[in-house]
């Protein structure tokens, strides 16, 4: 006959204390002694008690589960995301359910709603704008949630961002200070806040160094390889081609680096670039890029802290405000020199249909 599993009653009894005591003892929250603490655990242990998670869930109307939406998990900004709120999240004894929405307007929307209906308890997501007003209505309807690289109009949400204007400003004046004058920028779609916000600060940059806007000079790509190749190709097909470019985005940035070097450009004496994101890949490229470091790891901790808070009913980490905003950091290294005259044009033009590995690099 199989042995009938012990209870929390049975771990009760044995030790001698009332069950609310044994359930605080084993949840570890509350205030006990350490004697009574040893005899709870021991207690447990001689009888192989393993607690009802969900019976615990539905007495406390929680799973300690949370859903993370993002929109590529191929790049290293998200992956990087990711790792910083799973470590506060194993830390906090919570588990961690990630949705790859891949950019879909209508995958978002139901991932949203399945994490919903799983009962999480709460979620952090960077919400495309077609799906602004849905995750606006989560605050209203007491769900916990975390908005990160976006801003929803009139939300009451916390926002957590990078200052990604300021970010662009320092990478141009950057290529300005080694005497850059013609500087590209393959920029992300401008559907996307940090489409505008890099594009916006590229924008500043020229107009506070007194430096003309060449429209000629802006190549939008898709966030991915295929559009950071494309947006590469337009802009040394110029007649006269930029000497620097300063790429938006990590993925983007595999293919610009592909497409300069399909066309012999040589970084940097032919062109100098700085990207955003610096993945690891970046400190042992050759050269070595410069790029704009955004603390993901330290947002993606930041978020579940922020969250926890919000499903606790206590102040967050930042106290009580509701927009977090982190800056960036320039890492200087090989990709960026003096400019050299470049007017050369493309020697050849590749079809249309060619096809890229949209792979991470």
């Amino acid at each position: 006959m199989t042995k009938k599993p012990a209870t929390l009653k049975d771990v009760a009894a044995s030790a001698g204390v009332s069950l609310a005591m044994a359930s605080r003892v084993l949840s570890k929250y509350g205030s006990y002694s350490n004697a009574t603490r040893e005899r709870v655990e021991t207690a447990a242990h001689e009888l192989s008690y393993r607690a009802n998670g969900v019976a615990r869930s539905l007495r406390l109307q929680r799973t300690n589960s949370v859903g993370v939406l993002i929109s590529q998990i191929a790049s290293y900004h998200w992956t990087t995301f990711v790792q910083g709120v799973e470590e506060a999240a194993r830390q906090a004894g919570y588990h961690v359910i990630l949705c790859n929405t891949n950019d879909d307007p209508k995958r978002e929307l139901e991932y949203l709603a399945e994490m919903r209906e799983r009962g999480v308890d709460g979620i952090i997501a960077s919400p495309l704008a077609a799906n602004h007003r849905a995750f606006k209505q989560l605050g209203p309807a007491g769900f916990p949630a975390v908005v990160v690289n976006a801003q929803i109009a009139g939300s009451k949400l916390v926002h957590i961002t990078s200052d990604d204007r300021s970010a662009a400003v320092d990478a141009v004046r950057h290529l300005a200070d080694f005497g850059h004058r013609r500087i590209g920028i393959v920029a992300g779609p401008q559907e996307f806040e940090t489409g505008r916000a890099r594009l916006g600060g590229y924008r500043d940059a020229l107009k506070q160094l007194g430096m003309p806007e060449d429209e000629t000079l802006i190549a939008y790509g898709d966030f991915k390889q295929v559009g950071g190749y494309e947006a590469t190709r337009s802009l040394i097909g110029l007649p006269t081609p930029p000497t620097a470019i300063l790429v938006c985005s990590e993925l983007m940035s595999g293919g610009v680096l592909r497409c300069l070097k399909d066309h012999g450009v040589r970084i940097p004496d032919e062109m100098s670039v700085i990207a955003f994101d610096d993945p690891d890949w970046a400190s042992f490229f050759t050269p070595s890029m410069s790029c704009l470091r955004e603390e993901r790891f330290y947002m993606g901790k930041l978020a579940f802290d922020a969250l926890v808070a919000n499903i606790e009913d206590r102040a967050s980490p930042a106290g009580q405000t509701r927009e977090i905003v982190l800056k960036s950091e320039l890492i200087q290294r090989e990709s960026v020199a003096a400019p050299r005259t470049n007017t050369r044009q493309l020697d050849q033009v590749l079809p249309s249909d060619m096809s890229y590995d949209t792979g991470a690099m």
